[in-house]
């Protein structure tokens, strides 16, 4: 398609919006968003699950993120599609971003109050579903509003939203029990919500945008909606995101049971598993703000971004077989600190290749939305995977390579993208 009307997004904004404003409120959505999603998936969900049906907790587990992560997979480029063909005088994100917090909302609510697993299970899918379009809206706004020459700085304020995120959900899900922590979760999702869209407002996007249809385009349907990846640079950026995040979620979704059943409560300080969850992402955490916010700029300044993207992959690998070698608490600390570092700078640079290699401007949530897809569809299989090594393939260290080996291989891909350096 053809977009004959290039206006700017922020013209018609009835005040100006700076950059660092634009970033500074949606920087705190971004992390809310992430504070939900690893409160509830780190602490919440294995306890709640452990609690409901402790004999089979790891293949119950494996299933209900496996649906949860279906709905993941769906919601992100579906939030990101519909919203680019909204027409509203608040916006094309806005109104997306408005209504599925407060679905979002009640549905942690809802999950915090859930003592049936299948019940549980339903509404945990319906959360991420929900909570994923949301996030789909949410990450258009990076392409919509931010210079391609800023992408580099903005990705690396945005990236701070993850760690962020996780230290403040993990630290309340540890401390809080389910009923208050779902709570207290939805509340900073509504409030960092608004606070975006009144501090940071959208443009009108009721001036209609002209497109027109190319032979190819004409009746394409589906096949249409994934045309971007006939583009090779894109088909690589997903690729290497996808096995990237293979490697994180198989490891990280669970890191509950790897320190309870491999590690040892023993061995755990106070034998108190929840706090040690939140004490290792607390280190995980305070190392990745620190290392992205230096690669962060360190990739802009010098216009290597690919190169950064590649390095923390395959030292991610690396770190991976620090719990096969070390299955101890000091090894898990140390597991944590290495993590933290590649982890830190990968979602430093990620996020400015993702929008770097979109290939149709009219698209751009739509894209961004499949790219992010790259991390549903990962929980998807990670969870049958991951349930499958712990129980028929060698345990937890086999858990381990597995991620060790889909982390180096997402490095090596990232470096046949070539519109990116």
């Amino acid at each position: 398609m053809i977009r004959t009307d290039e206006s700017n997004q922020t013209a018609g904004v009835s005040r100006p919006v700076s950059l660092a404003r634009l970033l500074g409120f949606l920087l705190l959505p971004t992390a809310a968003l992430m504070a939900g999603f690893n409160g509830i998936q780190q602490v919440f969900v294995p306890g709640q699950v452990e609690a409901m049906d402790p004999s089979s907790k790891v293949a119950s587990l494996a299933i209900l993120t496996a649906f949860a992560a279906i709905g993941s997979m769906i919601g992100i480029p579906m939030g990101g599609a519909l919203s680019d063909r909204t027409r509203s005088r608040f916006g094309k994100r806005t109104p997306w971003i408005l209504g599925l917090t407060i679905i979002s909302a009640a549905l942690m609510i809802a999950m915090g109050a859930s003592n049936n697993l299948v019940m549980f299970g339903i509404i945990y899918t319906l959360l991420w579903l929900a909570a994923n379009m949301y996030q789909g809206a949410l990450v258009a706004i990076l392409p919509d509003r931010v210079p391609e020459d800023r992408r580099g700085v903005a990705s690396a304020i945005l990236g701070l939203g993850p760690p962020i995120g996780a230290m403040i959900g993990v630290n309340v899900a540890s401390h809080v029990g389910p009923a208050w922590g779902y709570t207290f979760l939805a509340l900073g999702l509504i409030v960092t919500c608004v606070m975006l869209v009144f501090g940071a407002p959208e443009a009108s996007s009721l001036t209609p945008v002209k497109i027109v249809e190319t032979p190819r385009e004409k009746g394409a349907g589906i096949a249409g909606f994934f045309e971007a990846f006939r583009e090779p640079d894109f088909t690589h950026a997903f690729i290497s995101r996808f096995m990237l995040f293979m490697a994180y979620f198989t490891v990280s979704g669970y890191l509950f049971y790897t320190l309870s059943d491999y590690i040892g409560i023993k061995q755990i300080p106070d034998g108190n598993v929840p706090v040690a969850v939140s004490t290792l992402v607390t280190i995980t955490v305070g190392v990745w703000v620190v290392i992205a916010t230096f690669c962060g700029w360190l990739a802009d300044k010098l216009d290597r971004r690919k190169l950064f993207v590649g390095i923390s992959a395959v030292g991610l690998a690396a770190t991976m077989v620090v719990p096969v070698i070390m299955p101890t608490w000091n090894g898990m600390v140390i597991y944590s600190i290495l993590s933290g570092a590649f982890i830190g700078t990968y979602f430093a640079v990620d996020l400015a290749v993702m929008s770097l290699v979109l290939p149709h401007k009219e698209h751009e949530g739509r894209d961004l939305g499949i790219l992010t897809v790259a991390t549903g569809l990962p929980q998807i299989m990670s969870s049958v995977v991951a349930g499958g090594l712990i129980t028929y393939a060698g345990g937890y260290p086999a858990l381990y390579l597995f991620g060790a080996f889909c982390a180096l291989v997402a490095g090596v891909v990232v470096f046949l993208i070539k519109k990116v350096r």
